[in-house]
């Protein structure tokens, strides 16, 4: 009786810590699978976080492309005014100079057309 009173308590001994044991696996089991749950939910979190970040990312871009055609806009088109003007203004100043030419040789022509009159009228008297 004593050996298997022994033998009882022996085995009590025995399977305490193994039960133990056991139950310390499935907490740890239970904690790995909470991980793996909020594993999971943060995993997706930062899938929104990273879709709302590239959707503000647009919307900056597309804020960027308006301001930048505004900006060419408003240096662009001054420019092609100023350019425009000065070459209407560089043709008809040149068209002038070229007319302005003319004449003077015309009127150079016609002074010493008067003067040659002049001499023959002279010598004719």
């Amino acid at each position: 009786m004593k050996t298997l009173l022994f033998f009882s308590i022996l085995f009590c001994v025995i399977a305490m810590p193994l039960r133990a044991e056991t139950q310390g696996i499935s907490e740890i089991k239970d904690d790995i699978a909470t991980i793996k749950t909020d594993l999971a939910v943060l995993t997706s979190e930062v899938k929104n976080l990273k879709e709302n970040v590239n959707k503000r990312f647009d919307g900056v871009e597309k804020g960027f492309d308006r301001q930048n055609n505004i900006i060419i806009a408003c240096i662009g088109i001054p420019l092609a005014i100023i350019a425009i003007g000065a070459t209407i203004w560089g043709i008809l100043t040149h068209r002038r100079s070229v007319r302005d030419s003319t004449q003077l040789k015309e009127i150079e022509n016609l002074k010493e057309e008067i003067e040659t009159l002049k001499q023959r009228l002279l010598v004719s008297r």
